[in-house]
């Protein structure tokens, strides 16, 4: 088999993509070769050489530039003249084309299978608003918020919430622009950084003291198979991007493993969301429990995240190799399960008919 690892990509995450990207070629000890494919500016390269991340680091990237295709039977990639069929491809992309559905499509469209989320399920989880409004359909609680558009005046819509307030841009992860205000100058000042990521903002209110918990789930076999569940530390008001990934709490050891009903309540309810959103794949999902209130609110949904989340599910005994065997075996089923249908209508026949008159 050539499994395909497909990492980078335009978005603000892309460094972080590479990591992933790095952590599951050293983790891979499965059947057949990778195909490392490193996506930037818009353009892919197959890296010969594999994923080195001092290679990045010292921007010395060498790779030769490649083109997917369908083939006669599947697809996979052309280098120069030569073809390179996909068996699957792994999916570690973070954020911007990784998770709003577009590198989904391109796999979808080149019979690619593929170990992410469909083209509909990752677009509606990288847009906040969208994932609020199929929240509120699915009877599952969020906090509660208001959404704007650049040119609106989001501090007069925002009237209605309580401080302080959370302001995110609608489309981006790993809290990037993300900020809390406490009056209506702080609240001025985070729409202007959050309009400088993304046209389209959420204004949240912030669950004061709520412990932040993830968990993660891939589909096996019609079973969602869910991990472990954890208490990431933070020093913040919110977990910060540098918190989850420039040696902060996140990765330090310093996470906290919940265990007992509030763990098993948050792997039913993790079950419950990767069913309601038809997703696929590794998925995190990350909650603010409010202990007063006793609610579990969820917070975001990735539907790439992270380093694949590999270190929740060692905490139900699947260690990281075997994890991407199975996810990408059940990337492989899936697509074998797909049939195209075509249907040849006639309407082109008759109008050659009635032109011929």
């Amino acid at each position: 088999m050539n499994i395909g690892i497909l990492f980078g990509g335009r978005s603000y995450e892309h460094e972080i993509s590479v990591i992933t990207a790095a952590q599951a070629a050293a983790a891979w000890g499965g059947e057949g070769p990778l195909c490392p494919i490193y996506a930037k500016d818009g353009r892919f390269y197959l890296l010969a050489k594999g994923i080195k991340i001092q290679d990045f680091r010292e921007h010395r990237v060498k790779g030769k530039e490649v083109f997917f295709s369908k083939f006669d039977e599947g697809g996979g990639i052309l280098c120069g003249h030569k073809r390179i069929p996909i068996d699957c491809m792994l999916m570690c992309c973070h954020g911007g084309e990784g998770e709003n559905g577009i590198f989904s499509a391109l796999m979808e469209s080149c019979d690619i299978p593929y170990t992410a989320s469909g083209v509909l399920s990752s677009a509606v989880t990288m847009d906040k608003r969208m994932t609020k409004k199929l929240c509120a359909a699915f009877d599952i609680p969020t906090p509660r918020a208001i959404s704007g558009r650049r040119g609106e005046d989001v501090g007069e819509l925002a009237n209605i919430l309580r401080y302080p307030l959370s302001v995110k841009p609608a489309r981006l992860g790993s809290s990037i622009g993300i900020a809390v205000a406490h009056d209506e100058d702080e609240l001025i000042r985070a729409l202007g950084v959050a309009f400088a990521f993304d046209e389209d903002v959420i204004v949240e209110e912030v669950v004061e003291k709520a412990m932040e918990v993830n968990c993660a789930a891939f589909l096996e076999g019609g079973v969602v198979r869910v991990g472990g569940v954890e208490n990431p530390r933070s020093w913040h008001e919110y977990l910060t991007f540098e918190d989850k990934y420039e040696g902060g709490k996140y990765k330090s050891g310093g996470n906290r493993v919940i265990v007992g009903e509030l763990a098993e309540r948050v792997r039913r309810q993790t079950e419950k969301i990767y069913r309601d959103f038809e997703l696929f794949g590794i998925a995190r999902l990350d909650y603010l429990y409010d202990e007063a209130e006793d609610i579990l609110y969820l917070n975001e949904i990735n539907s790439q995240p992270g380093s694949l989340s590999y270190y929740l599910f060692e905490e139900i005994g699947i260690e990281f190799p075997d994890l991407l065997k199975r996810v990408i075996a059940e990337g492989r089923e899936r697509s074998a399960r797909k049939g195209i249908i075509a249907f040849n209508s006639g309407v082109l026949d008759n109008l050659s008919e009635f032109m011929r008159k």
